[in-house]
């Protein structure tokens, strides 16, 4: 009797949508975006409300002792400049499990190693998976999940606010539980905490092996290969014009939460004051899962414009003691697209080259808190807390001017509108 079953051309494949990706690819690589950037956000919470566990554990001073969160940026903004490099010679996959194993690694070397330049060397480790992972996870949903790229990276994001949130309260929660014991028991808190960064690591490691689909990765165009005179102005003008966003965006966001307590301590107390920071990071983190509700729907520029529309609201307000917490709510509220959406934006504003120049553009982010808090610390100096407000409101005024000349301007690729 001849054989009924289809030759192996003719039979059917699993439906594909139109990325190329198959039934389910997407859902398993939203599920490892989400845990990746909860992770980061647990991790990079973890180091301030670990200081005196750390102390304890290896006798190290408080100058000593922060030590651990400068290995830690000095690893992230080397891995955010290697990261496109990485992600060319590697591919998104083995670039993922990469990223995984250095946090994983780095995790241990700060919560299990009993000598003090072994936790430095594991904060850099740290520090430089995270750089690969932001820039990595970042890119790769805004192209993944084109045309909703905006929507998808400002979900993801919002799983890392979420774990900023959460850690600091793990950590409260352990430490109390260890000091009414014994107050040296404070000294095995780090293994605890940082023994559960590693252990989320090695299941991303599971899990970017895993993962049933991955958009391929981009030829990534030499930045000046084949381009006229003219096309090459464009490019160097868009690199600086996305370095000042991003550079004037992380500036903005970590001065409001280092200096917000101290613009409202003298009208509220230290205790109420204190609680501008968690309100502004909580308003940040719904904010983003907020964006992603309609981002698709909107371009990325008029998204941040009003986010942007809400912050000067929020800054005005913030001038008043009666109704300042709020003000900062809103601050944190229309802050919260910005850097996601930003992300899609250089992605779409750069096409193949976004690779290539994306690092150097979240790098000059990293420089933001440099001058920024500084900066703000300053005018506080010279005229007072209340002053706070005001400086913050005329950084953003510089950051939306910046927005506005990249919509008006035109991507080096393709000359259509960038917005």
């Amino acid at each position: 009797m001849p054989s009924t079953t289809p030759p192996p051309e003719t039979q059917a494949r699993p439906p594909r949508d139109a990325a190329g990706a198959p039934p389910g690819g997407k859902r398993a690589l939203m599920a490892l975006g989400l845990l990746v950037f909860l992770q980061l956000g647990l991790l990079l919470a973890a180091y301030g409300p670990s200081f005196a566990a750390l102390q304890a554990r290896h006798g190290v001073g408080v100058g000593e002792v922060g030590t651990s969160v400068s290995a830690h940026f000095v690893g992230g903004f080397v891995g955010v400049l290697v990261a496109g490099v990485l992600i060319a010679r590697l591919g998104y996959r083995r670039a993922m499990v990469l990223s995984a194993l250095l946090l994983a690694l780095g995790g241990a070397g700060v919560g299990f190693t009993g000598s003090w330049s072994l936790v430095l060397a594991g904060a850099a480790l740290n520090g430089l998976g995270y750089g690969v992972a932001v820039v990595l996870y970042n890119f790769l949903f805004a192209r993944a999940f084109a045309p909703a790229g905006a929507a998808a990276v400002n979900l993801v994001n919002g799983a890392y606010g979420v774990g900023a949130i959460a850690m600091p309260a793990l950590i409260g929660w352990l430490m109390g539980l260890a000091i009414a014991r014994d107050p040296g028991a404070i000294a095995q808190v780090p293994p605890l905490v940082f023994g559960f960064t590693t252990l989320l690591a090695l299941v991303v490691v599971a899990m970017a092996a895993w993962v049933p689909w991955l958009p391929p990765t981009r030829a990534g165009a030499s930045a000046g290969r084949g381009a006229t005179p003219a096309a090459g102005s464009r490019l160097a003008g868009g690199v600086v014009l996305f370095s000042a966003l991003m550079f004037l965006y992380v500036a903005v966001e970590v001065a409001t939460a280092a200096w917000a307590p101290t613009h409202l301590a003298e009208a509220l107390g230290v205790a109420r004051a204190a609680l501008a920071v968690s309100v502004f990071w909580g308003a940040l983190t719904a904010g983003r899962f907020l964006a992603a509700a309609f981002a698709s729907r909107l371009r990325p520029a008029d998204l941040i414009l009003g986010g942007m529309a809400l912050t000067f609201l929020g800054v005005g307000l913030a001038h008043a003691p009666a109704v300042a917490l709020a003000g900062y709510a809103l601050v944190g509220l229309g802050l919260a697209p910005v850097f996601p959406t930003t992300v899609v934006w250089i992605d779409r504003h750069f096409g193949e080259r976004a690779d290539r120049v994306a690092p150097w553009i979240l790098a000059a982010g990293n420089l933001g808190p440099v001058v920024g808090a500084p900066a703000v610390g300053l005018a506080v100096a010279f005229a007072g807390p209340t002053v706070v407000p005001s400086a913050l409101a005329l950084a953003l005024v510089a950051l939306g001017g910046v927005v506005l000349a990249i919509r008006r301007g035109r991507p080096p690729a393709t000359g259509a509108p960038s917005s």
